[in-house]
């Protein structure tokens, strides 16, 4: 039999042209694409070298720091799955127990709010970004293990100030929607007072 021809061979091809098309598909969601096993999904992936989901997530949002000029390592909460400057992006975040209240299992609000925060940040083309406002409403709770797409998109640019809509769901709901006023600096400008005072005088007229 032609080796091109084998159906695991076949199957290696389609599940890396699913994982290539998206980083963040699960062991799950493969199988379902696929018509096979989890366990079938596992083992092809061991054997072909490639990680599991939570890995190349990891490596796939590193990858991203880069085109966010505004973050570090160390401020994203979430998974970026796309930045585009000034423009929009998603994010994407797998919510475990730690995130949650032990007596409902539902996800802190706080937990909701960062991941929205850090992609309204991201999207932004700036070296330094900060959060003026958010005007922000929580549509639905969020349970642990449920996972959170983030979509932003930004709407207004005024000078240094701009408008970052962000809206939320998961699997089978809309969860959170808010409107960021993200304030843009360089380096120069962050260290200048006068800057620094300017931004709250145009806080105070909003």
């Amino acid at each position: 039999m032609d080796d091109h021809s084998n159906p695991r061979n076949d199957r290696l091809s389609r599940m890396q042209g699913e994982i290539e098309k998206n980083p963040f598909v699960s062991d799950e969601e493969l199988a379902a694409l696929l018509s096979v096993s989890i366990h079938t999904v596992r083992s092809d992936r061991r054997k072909t070298g490639i990680p599991e989901v939570r890995k190349r997530g990891r490596d796939f949002s590193e990858g991203l720091f880069g085109q966010a000029r505004a973050l570090s390592h160390q401020d994203i909460i979430g998974d970026l799955l796309e930045v585009d400057p000034d423009k929009g992006g998603l994010s994407l975040l797998d919510t475990n127990e730690q995130m949650g209240l032990r007596k409902t299992g539902i996800v802190r609000g706080h937990i909701i709010f960062a991941q929205a925060n850090t992609l309204a940040n991201a999207v932004v083309d700036a070296e330094i970004a900060l959060t003026g406002q958010a005007k922000i409403t929580y549509l639905a709770p969020v349970f642990v293990g449920e996972r959170i797409l983030a979509k932003a998109k930004v709407i207004a640019i005024r000078k240094r100030r701009k408008e970052v809509e962000v809206i939320m769901k998961t699997k089978k709901k809309l969860v959170f929607k808010g409107m960021f006023t993200i304030y843009c600096l360089n380096q120069d400008l962050a260290a200048h007072l006068n800057v620094l005072s300017e931004i709250e005088t145009e806080g105070a007229k909003k």
